[in-house]
């Protein structure tokens, strides 16, 4: 669908994510400190289940149009949302940078500077496509998650995911609990 969605709109497709923290900041020589953190996060958090809401639409370019994944519908994640807040922000190493001090996660359908009507237009286009793929229903129901990963996201001001690169991957190897 993200591949439907920006040929259409003539825009860079990526591959589909939920992110769990954005933006912080580290040296090179700091970003050991840091995997070992998550790996930390990652060994006491199980897997678990993502809910996903229906297709809607942000104001921002990265926000253009996005399924939800509603708070109340997935505890499991912001209790992993904050471990690895909690971990990044105690290493004095960290600049922990909230683009947004609250935390809405979602997976992203398509990035774009469409406006107004054209934003909702696409909206409508994903809601069919969804529709199509699930029988007619436009919420895209759920997904496991058995891992996070770090991402370098190198912004430079421009609107590309081109330079995004896949640091490491961090299984979820938790027992019982959740942190």
């Amino acid at each position: 669908m993200i591949n439907i969605l920006a040929t259409r709109h003539n825009t860079e497709a990526f591959d589909p994510h939920v992110t769990l923290l954005s933006v912080f900041e580290i040296e090179d020589d700091d970003l050991e400190s840091v995997e070992d953190s998550l790996r930390g996060v990652a060994s006491s958090s199980r897997p678990f289940d993502i809910v996903l809401g229906s297709p809607e639409c942000g104001s921002s370019f990265w926000q253009c149009i996005f399924l939800l994944c509603p708070l109340q519908r997935n505890a499991e994640l912001v209790r992993l949302h904050d471990a690895v807040r909690r971990c990044l922000v105690a290493d004095p190493k960290v600049e922990v940078s909230l683009a947004n001090k609250t935390y809405m996660p979602h997976l992203s359908l398509l990035y774009s500077d469409l406006v107004g009507g054209e934003r909702e237009s696409a909206r409508g286009e994903a809601e069919e496509l969804l529709k199509g793929q699930a029988g007619g229903d436009a919420r895209c129901g759920s997904f496991q998650v058995g891992e996070f990963e770090l991402y370098e996201t190198p912004m430079g001001g421009t609107n590309t995911t081109k330079a995004w690169r896949r640091v490491r991957g961090y299984p979820l190897r938790g027992q019982g609990a959740q942190v």
